[in-house]
């Protein structure tokens, strides 16, 4: 079985200074993250790659200094950025990405890093991108022979554990304009909290995937209205397939 609704999601464009693009997203009153977009800039001569441009990304805790979680974090955000850029046509340069965590660590805050991420991306406008990410938590509880999803779930440490999906939704021309393109899974992340792990199979797998392509929908939706619509994308640029 599967259901829920999100939270009421929240969008400002911060103007942080120094950089090119920010962002702010929350589920809600008790999930935000921050993201400010620097490039492409000049690259450091050990990191820059000839034919493309580096991306960096910096995770940042509430409070502390940044650890081994925010590092993988880092990794795997740097990742979902790539698949959403097209990084070919910035060669020899770099572009920068910070998020900063404004609510206490979970599944949903991470879910709300992405989000920020993509939507500074496209505040900065300066990155051509083949699609924007959404990402959104599904919550897994069984009872017996009984499994339950549940979109966004405010309180985590009463299931059996979360996957955090992320989806790329394409920014095409023609016919799809004004229409929810087309999306694929980039990126999932499962999380437990009885200390045993997570095996699903195929049919419940999909079933959970369907519901975080639902509301990852309903996230590009409110990014879509916050912005005004995205850009399309121009001629010569690939195209998404899905």
């Amino acid at each position: 079985m599967a259901h829920g609704s999100l939270r009421p999601i929240k969008i400002s464009f911060d103007s942080l200074a120094g950089v090119d693009g920010s962002a702010r997203f929350s589920f809600g009153d008790t999930c935000t993250a921050l993201a400010s977009v620097s490039g492409p800039i000049a690259a450091r001569p050990a990191s820059e790659h000839p034919a493309r441009a580096t991306v960096e990304v910096h995770v940042r805790p509430l409070s502390s200094v940044p650890g081994t979680a925010e590092k993988l974090l880092g990794s795997a955000f740097k990742g979902i950025i790539e698949s959403a850029c097209l990084l070919g046509q910035h060669p020899r340069t770099l572009i920068q990405v910070v998020v900063q965590a404004l609510s206490q660590p979970s599944s949903a805050l991470v879910a709300a890093k992405i989000n920020a991420c993509s939507l500074a991306l496209v505040n900065a406008g300066s990155i051509p991108m083949r699609g924007v990410v959404c990402a959104v938590v599904v919550g897994l509880r069984t009872d017996g022979n009984k499994t339950e999803f549940i979109l966004d779930p405010e309180d985590e440490t009463r299931l059996d554990g979360t996957f955090c999906f992320a989806l790329l939704f394409g920014i095409i021309s023609g016919s799809f304009q004004g229409k929810i393109p087309p999306s694929e899974v980039v990126w999932m992340n499962s999380r437990t909290y009885k200390g045993t792990s997570i095996s699903l199979d195929t049919h419940k797998f999909k079933l959970a995937t369907e519901l975080a392509r639902t509301g990852a929908t309903e996230v590009w939706l409110r990014m879509r209205e916050s912005l005004g619509g995205f850009p399309s994308t121009a001629d010569g640029e690939e195209e998404m397939e899905v």
